[in-house]
């Protein structure tokens, strides 16, 4: 019989309340379906004992220990190390104990996941599920001001350690490089949801060898997206105090700084400056609410540039969830997504699905996704964002949109996560296969 384990940090949290992030948003989708194949399946959680769900386990860590239920998306640095590294021992523990034979073990996350090189001796099988790679997004969060790419980083952490000489890096260094290189070398399957992150691990692990391991799978639209809801459009911009006569701009996300939000803003400030008239027609929403690192501080910074703009009005709703959220998308004339990383953009998909053309920045969710026929990719200069904003404009005016909006549309109801879900589901049988005893 098919056993199968799920290691999700954030596990406990719900997309519906928590600006948690794909991560969740994935596993929350899967779950059901595991359900409906009748897979014995259990998920491993940080916190207290829940005796109410019967599919979940929790592990006691101690960062953790008495905090709410968020405390995981408001640590500090070290806090979020300290923890990681706890996590990733509760997991040894509670791996020590059931047997191996038949078992597959799915980690949600990456840096945050189990210690896969000790699973991999003790006979696991075992799925890392890349819902980014960490390497990357540590280079384009923190790195990207120095001469010095992702792959180039990860060698530079292999030659530390073939020196010995990690051992006085900073824990968070570790979870970065060594625990990605970690999970490339002993995981048995690496799912990663777009080709060209595929290619991004291949690149900054190339002594790994990940791509005869890679799996391709794609996640597709998660949630009722619904592009007849644009019907509803003056009664859902009335909801948060937007005008239905603008052309509406929307980016729904974390607010946390590698969403990179102000180049929105800053593309915003643009056309004011040359187009005073252009500006008066637009409006932009920025929904969600701040997570991890610096998110607070990151959202202060946002509404001080906001309110600096004189033409364009923006509104903050915060965090928001069905069914606003879906009315939301619908209602908006163009999504934007201007992150400095994004693994799929499930946004994207959702956005698109309820009938929103996409702008975007040149990351590797807009690369697997978009296409001219419902969106435009642009590079992260504002003044490239800015030009891009008034081609959707412009298009708006011909009739074009409308046609870009049937496109997405089409595009969503062929996307389906259930397709993603039924290969995983196909993969863990065939890794659970290969580990029964002969």
């Amino acid at each position: 019989m098919t056993r199968l384990y799920i290691t999700s940090a954030t596990g406990a949290l719900s997309a519906a309340n928590a600006p948690v992030g794909g991560g969740v948003a994935v596993l929350e989708a899967l779950l059901p379906h595991l359900e409906r194949e009748s897979l014995d399946y259990t998920l491993l959680t940080p916190g207290p004992a829940d005796a109410s769900a019967p599919h979940r386990r929790t592990l006691a860590v101690p960062t953790l220990r008495g905090a709410a239920d968020d405390r995981l998306l408001h640590l500090s640095e070290r806090e979020y190390a300290r923890f990681a590294l706890e996590w990733e021992a509760a997991l040894g523990q509670f791996f020590a104990n059931p047997p191996p034979d038949g078992a597959v073990v799915l980690a949600n996350d990456i840096s945050e996941g189990p210690p896969f090189r000790a699973l991999r001796e003790r006979g696991f099988r075992q799925i890392a599920v890349f819902h980014v790679v960490v390497a990357e997004f540590f280079a384009r969060r923190y790195l990207r001001r120095l001469p010095i790419r992702a792959p180039q980083a990860a060698a530079l952490w292999r030659g530390a350690e073939r020196l010995d000489i990690t051992r006085f890096a900073p824990d968070i260094a570790r979870l970065v490089w060594q625990k990605e290189g970690q999970a490339v070398q002993h995981a048995d399957a690496l799912l990663l949801p777009s080709a060209p992150l595929a290619a991004s691990l291949a690149a900054c692990y190339p002594q790994a060898d990940p791509a005869p391991r890679a799996q391709v799978i794609e996640w597709g639209k998660i949630g009722e997206a619904d592009p007849s809801r644009r019907e509803q459009r003056a009664a859902a911009l009335t909801t948060i105090g937007a005008d239905r006569n603008r052309f509406q701009l929307l980016t729904l996300s974390r607010i946390s700084p590698e969403k990179r939000i102000e180049l929105l803003l800053e593309a915003l400030e643009i056309i004011e400056r040359q187009s005073p008239s252009t500006a008066q027609r637009l409006e932009l929403t920025i929904a969600g609410a701040p997570a991890y690192m610096g998110g607070e501080a990151y959202l202060k910074r946002l509404r001080a540039q906001a309110r600096s703009l004189r033409e364009i009005p923006v509104h903050f709703p915060g965090y928001i969830s069905a069914p606003l959220k879906w009315d939301l998308l619908s209602a908006a004339d163009l999504f934007c997504s201007p992150s400095l990383y994004e693994a799929y953009g499930l946004t994207i998909a959702q956005a698109l699905a309820s009938g929103a053309p996409v702008l975007a920045a040149d990351h590797e969710g807009a690369q697997a996704i978009i296409t001219p026929e419902i969106g435009w990719i642009a590079d992260g200069r504002p003044v490239e964002f800015a030009a891009a904003i008034r081609r959707a404009l412009a298009a708006h005016e011909t009739g074009e949109l409308r046609a870009m909006r049937r496109s997405a549309a089409r595009w969503g109801a062929t996307h389906d996560f259930s397709h993603a879900a039924s290969r995983i589901i196909q993969l863990v049988r065939n890794l659970s296969q290969e580990a029964k005893s002969p």
